[in-house]
């Protein structure tokens, strides 16, 4: 059985710990954000396209065929590339709510939220990888991004 001394070290690592972590989720929410428009802020856009790769598992697709599956796959690895790309197109939104009581953590919450048009990406390749998955690659140029993110009416909170 724990003495009281052992107890009580083990409950000051814990909040000691817990303290850390709440201070770096704290420094991170207040690091100034970069904003696409900031990467591009210079005289020309970098050139290179800028690619987004999706995966997505052909068994836990519906479908009562492994055919339909693999064409769920394919479409859910495709759509999970074009999620990437509007992530480094527009950025994502990340809100984060902890709950402390008596220096224990009650609850962690941790939420991320992308939205954007993409055009004119290109699919540079969409097959299987593994026996049960896809991946699916797609790039556009970042000019195209640039423009985007420019014509990007300002968000409201």
């Amino acid at each position: 059985m724990p003495t009281e001394r052992a107890k009580a070290l083990k409950i000051r690592v814990f909040t000691t710990f817990v303290s850390i972590v709440f201070a770096a989720s704290m420094a991170a929410t207040c690091a100034p954000a970069m904003q696409m428009s900031d990467l591009f802020s210079w005289n020309a856009a970098p050139a290179g396209p800028i690619r987004g790769v999706g995966y997505a598992a052909i068994s836990i697709q519906p479908g009562k065929t492994r055919v339909q599956k693999q064409l769920m796959a394919i479409r859910a690895s495709r759509l999970a590339a074009m999620r990437e790309l509007a992530e480094k197109i527009y950025g994502l939104d990340v809100n984060s709510y902890s709950s402390l009581s008596e220096t224990v953590m009650q609850s962690d919450t941790l939420r991320g939220t992308v939205s954007g048009l993409v055009r004119n990406a290109r699919t540079v390749s969409i097959g299987p990888i593994k026996t049960d998955i896809y991946e699916t690659v797609l790039e556009i140029d970042a000019a195209d991004a640039a423009a985007m993110e420019s014509e990007r009416a300002p968000a409201t909170r």
